[in-house]
């Protein structure tokens, strides 16, 4: 494939996953907003480098990779949103381009590896994860990219392919640990598994392997042991809460969420899957796919932990479309979620007056059409679902309008300290002021006057408490009503809305009845 063409393929997926991103009331996170987004702006405020901080303290539970990236960009580019997301985005590119490649190792011709990349372009947790600046992405995309120069190795044994690939899975390491193993390691181990002549060469070049295991680890481990003996007691008690939050034990939510991730081809991944299971490279695929799920059946994780599973159902979805292995009702089943998603976006925008509708209307209508005929060409099915949740994500989510954050409490809090307490909301208002701010939930001296708090209504309560703990005084200043984001992206109503409150909405032509009210204090001298 030709340098050209390569990088128009490349061009057209930045768009696809760059739409909206740049917006205040685009898909966001709890782990975007309170932290993405915040740590990199501490560092740059406390001149921190080495060691990531948020709210005065040292950020130890997650390697500092991103944090070091967010903080580079912000460093060239000024604060913003698309100076954080575009980190998100340009690891995407890299996924994709580290599935094509392996599509063509696998089967020996471009074509094959083009179909896998783009059905990747259009998976749900690709075309939702992409958007926000957190860990998934940019630690498949970097151990994909470790996984792909070993295998460049193995077929043209030369020493720089193989620090390359060290070098890639340091970094992956540093970006989130332990997750980089079972991304890279599960590839290598199919590898391992499917191809005999690569365990070979592992056994008859093993002080190479050695070599690049060692490089591989000498900056985390570096990194750790540096960190440890400054902030050792931080560093063990960040350790056990992220133990206890795995909360080991065996579940099947990760089944749940690998066929969520991967809609709409879900079902066209396991199918091919099974039918390929014969196939050299559909058993590599098989194998890795599993291994990469496999750890996750036995501990408590987000959904978004399994990103690193999505190329080998990719390579696998592409394996069944190019070999005629996938009915169509694998590929209408996987349609119906995705499809009733944006069924359910279009009528509340539609009803609450909203604009983005209408374009999302008009791309459903393809993606529907595309995914229902009788014989649809690959190009149709991944362009129709790249482009549905490029609508979907990027112009019509935003046009709910969740966290807006008011002009005039950007301006209030322009040069002023600020509290978030609790909540955190506004919870884009740090990106927006370029200052990390502040976040707790509860309040110690010192609070000078002056001092903005910002808190929802359902909060105020246990605030005022914790001020006349203080013998402190706030009277307000401003007070809006906005959607919020409570943790999950698409979780917008207030906390406690009820069944009716959204009946409500429904019936008013209006999300009032289903908005927080979030307000801000000024503490007085």
């Amino acid at each position: 494939m030709s340098p050209t063409r390569a990088t128009l393929y490349l061009v057209i997926a930045a768009v696809v996953l760059g739409v909206g991103i740049g917006s205040a009331t685009g898909l966001t996170g709890k782990d975007e907003y309170l932290l993405g987004l915040r740590v990199p702006l501490e560092m740059m405020q406390g001149d921190h480098w080495w060691v990531p901080f948020i709210d005065g303290a040292p950020r130890l539970k997650k390697p500092p990779m991103l944090y070091w990236a967010g903080r580079a960009s912000f460093e060239a580019f000024g604060p913003s949103l698309v100076a954080a997301r575009a980190i998100t985005v340009a690891f995407a590119l890299l996924l994709l381009g580290g599935t094509a490649w392996l599509g063509r190792q696998l089967v020996g011709q471009w074509r094959t590896g083009l179909v896998a990349a783009a059905v990747l372009l259009g998976m749900s947790g690709i075309a939702s994860e992409s958007r926000r600046l957190m860990l998934d992405v940019p630690v498949a995309a970097l151990s994909v990219a470790a996984f792909c120069c070993y295998l460049a190795w193995t077929q043209r044994p030369r020493m720089l392919l193989l620090i390359a690939a060290a070098i890639l899975l340091s970094a992956a390491l540093l970006t989130k640990g332990p997750i980089a193993v079972v991304a890279c390691g599960g590839g290598l181990a199919a590898l391992w598994v499917t191809r005999r002549e690569t365990l070979a060469l592992l056994l008859r070049r093993w002080p190479a392997h050695l070599a690049m295991l060692a490089l591989a680890l000498a900056l985390p481990v570096f990194w750790y042991l540096d960190v440890r003996s400054l902030y050792g007691a931080e560093l063990a008690q960040a350790a056990q809460d992220e133990l206890e939050a795995r909360q080991v034990g065996l579940s099947a939510d990760a089944l749940f969420g690998i066929v969520t991730l991967a809609l709409p081809w879900s079902f066209v991944a396991l199918r091919g899957l099974w039918s390929l299971r014969h196939e050299p490279h559909g058993r590599f695929a098989a194998i890795w796919a599993l291994l990469t799920l496999l750890p996750f059946l036995f501990m408590r994780s987000f959904d978004r932990y399994l990103i690193g599973s999505l190329p080998a159902l990719a390579l696998a979805t592409a394996f069944a479309l190019e070999a005629g292995a996938a009915p169509p009702w694998t590929r209408r089943l996987g349609s119906l979620p995705p499809a009733l998603l944006a069924l359910a976006l279009i009528a509340l925008l539609w009803r609450w007056q909203l604009g983005g509708w209408w374009l999302l209307a008009l791309v459903l209508i393809g993606f529907v059409f595309a995914w229902w005929r009788r014989a649809p060409h690959p190009a149709g099915l991944a362009g129709s679902a790249a482009l549905l949740w490029a609508a979907g994500w990027g112009v019509a989510f935003p046009a709910l309008g969740v966290n807006a954050v008011p002009a005039e409490v950007v301006t209030l809090a322009r040069d002023k300290p600020v509290i978030l307490f609790d909540g955190p909301e506004p919870a884009l208002l740090p990106i927006l002021e370029r200052r990390a701010l502040r976040q707790t939930s509860r309040l110690t001296p010192p609070i000078a006057p002056g001092t903005l708090i910002t808190v929802r209504a359902e909060d105020r309560v246990a605030l005022d408490g914790q001020l006349a703990a203080l013998g402190l005084h706030a009277t307000q200043r401003l007070e809006y009503r906005a959607l919020t984001s409570a943790g999950s992206g698409i979780r917008f109503a207030r906390a406690g809305a009820t069944r009716d409150d959204w009946k409500r909405a429904w019936t008013e032509r209006s999300p009032a009845p289903l908005m927080s009210t979030v307000q801000v204090l000024e503490v007085q001298p």
